[in-house]
């Protein structure tokens, strides 16, 4: 939508129309008076809600500022032929826009959609609702604008949205082979740091002020602890081979 908005209306007009964050979910955001523009394609249908704060600013920019001192001043004139007109066809262009991306498997947008593209959809008119369970939420500024911006929702039926799973599902990295992820069982994919406490001694004020350097502290290395980030989970026997120490029967803490 950013590189829409880029090579459209940006370029058109001198704005810096970008998107400033997206969300999708599970209903569609409140709001008083919200319409959808409804279109029908093959796959299903798409529906649009545009912010009419946007569409005054794009007015703005073809016929000049109005005459009105505040943004809720202007969106409390009654809404002209003009104003509708421009709407449908924002509408009809970026609804047609993102059936072309989803078709496409999402590539890249190269260029501003050719107008032969816009005569795809089917006009259905308007609706009070979305068209599908979930709604993407497009968020619209130009940068260093002190205002709230322009909010651009957008809805997709059943198997829009399942389009939609299926080409973002395509575009993850495969992150693990299948076969080597069955050959290499999870215990040996899985680090972890083992610590181990060989013994603790109880020592006497005393005894601690008579230690020097050289000093031999009788110790008996038997069972000790092993711990995960401090969380004590097995104990274990300490054995001495060829020079080293080793661990050998653990066992879980009960």
């Amino acid at each position: 939508m950013t590189e829409a908005l880029r090579l459209g209306l940006n370029r058109r007009y001198g704005t810096r129309f970008e998107v400033v964050h997206a969300a999708m979910r599970p209903e569609c955001p409140p709001g008083p008076g919200k319409r959808w523009a409804v279109v029908d394609l093959p796959e299903g249908r798409l529906a649009l809600s545009l912010d009419r704060r946007l569409v005054l600013q794009v007015l703005d920019c073809r016929y000049g500022p109005a005459a009105v001192p505040t943004s809720d001043e202007r969106q409390s004139r009654p809404k002209t032929s003009t104003e509708e007109r421009l709407a449908h066809k924002l509408a009809l262009n970026w609804l047609a826009l993102l059936a072309q991306r989803l078709r496409d498997g999402l590539a890249p947008v190269r260029a501003e959609p050719a107008q032969a593209a816009l005569a795809q959809p089917q006009w259905l008119g308007e609706a009070g609702e979305p068209v599908g369970a979930w709604t993407l939420e497009l968020g619209i500024q130009e940068p260093g604008d002190a205002g709230v911006g322009s909010v651009l929702l957008l809805s997709l039926d059943e198997a829009w949205m399942h389009l939609l799973l299926e080409r973002l599902r395509a575009r993850r990295p495969q992150v693990l082979d299948e076969a080597d992820s069955v050959a290499d069982p999870l215990a040996s994919r899985l680090p972890l740091q083992l610590q181990v406490r060989l013994l603790s001694r109880r020592l006497t004020l005393g005894e601690v002020f008579d230690l020097r350097p050289g000093s031999v502290i009788p110790v008996s290395l038997q069972g000790t602890d092993v711990l995960v980030k401090d969380v004590r989970l097995f104990t274990a026997t300490v054995a001495e081979h060829k020079g080293k120490l080793w661990l050998t029967a653990f066992n879980d803490i009960p």
